[in-house]
């Protein structure tokens, strides 16, 4: 089925939490705008990950959240650091339900002055748990759906694809899963059914917009349904070949995932977007090889940049 994504004139994206923060990184080009902040205040990273995203189109403008870091700190901290007014969050989108990405819900629902909806696939409230090396297990923190409403959210539940804020904004909901070398994590485990299975990560999806004349963005959680795959769905369910950005977690990170990075760049340089913005689990040894074999396209994420879109 195509979902009718209507086209807009222009995104903004900001980095509220990531893994990486440089304040050293001054730039100010189309695409990329970093803080400069006065001496003695800094932006918090972490391991997690939260854009504001801001749509133009008609002369009217909607802003999103999509996941919200691991802590209620560093979300808090870089929003009021950055001049975030928080309170003009019209929609929350939760990409899947770890912890890295759900830290700072309760935060950002407290902070609006009316109820939010929050959009998220039901697995996200799956019981998951890590197997260790020596074969323990460490218990993944979750959320409950009383805990969203009860802290002011409308919780919007779907398993599908839902276009949201009158077709401007699609979320993938589940990602068919077709490519051969993305087969998620063998330690990461979900209860279904009363038992513990290998996570299938049926809750993991992805935004996708429809920049004007430039094609398809691609903003990804952690990708964990492989963000080949993520790629390859947007493009199926919107109709649209043509991608201008893919960016977010591309989890490639550690020795497991390191022997699919050759597949994943090659498979990124097939789909020839005009911006790969790698970010959070993507790993360090990951973006180096991206950055290498796609130059032109690549562009590193700090805690507090806006990548605009459109402005080009």
């Amino acid at each position: 089925m195509i979902y009718s994504l209507l086209p807009v004139d222009r995104v903004d994206v900001t980095v509220l939490v990531d893994n990486y923060t440089d304040l050293l990184m001054v730039e100010e080009i189309p695409l990329i705008s970093r803080p400069i902040l006065s001496y003695g205040k800094t932006l918090f990273a972490e391991h997690g990950l939260s854009f504001l995203i801001k749509i133009y189109s008609g002369g009217k403008t909607c802003t999103v959240l999509m996941d919200a870091g691991s802590t209620e700190t560093a979300l808090a901290q870089n929003a009021e650091i950055l001049g975030i007014n928080l309170d003009e969050i019209s929609d929350i989108a939760i990409s899947h339900g770890h912890f890295d990405h759900i830290g700072g819900l309760f935060f950002v629902l407290r902070q609006s002055s009316c109820r939010i909806p929050v959009h998220m696939h039901p697995a996200a409230f799956s019981m998951r748990r890590k197997r260790r090396p020596d074969g323990t297990y460490t218990v993944l923190p979750s959320l409950s759906q009383d805990e969203v409403t009860h802290a002011g959210g409308i919780l919007s539940l779907s398993q599908k694809p839902s276009l949201l804020l009158d077709k401007k904004l699609l979320l993938t909901g589940e990602i068919e899963r077709t490519t051969s070398f993305e087969q998620g994590s063998p330690v990461l485990e979900a209860m279904e059914d009363g038992a513990f299975v290998r996570d299938p990560f049926r809750d993991d999806q992805s935004l996708i917009l429809h920049l004007r004349d430039k094609g398809l963005i691609i903003i990804s959680g952690c990708a964990h349904a492989g963000i080949i795959n993520s790629a390859l769905y947007a493009r199926k369910i919107t109709g649209i070949d043509n991608i201008h950005a893919i960016m977010g977690g591309f989890h490639l990170s550690g020795p497991y995932f390191k022997r699919i990075i050759p597949d994943t760049i090659s498979a990124l340089q097939e789909l020839n977007p005009e911006h790969i913005i790698p970010m959070h689990c993507t790993g360090w040894e990951a973006q180096v090889e991206i950055s290498r074999a796609l130059p032109g396209a690549f562009a590193l994420s700090t805690v507090g940049t806006t990548f605009h879109f459109g402005r080009e």
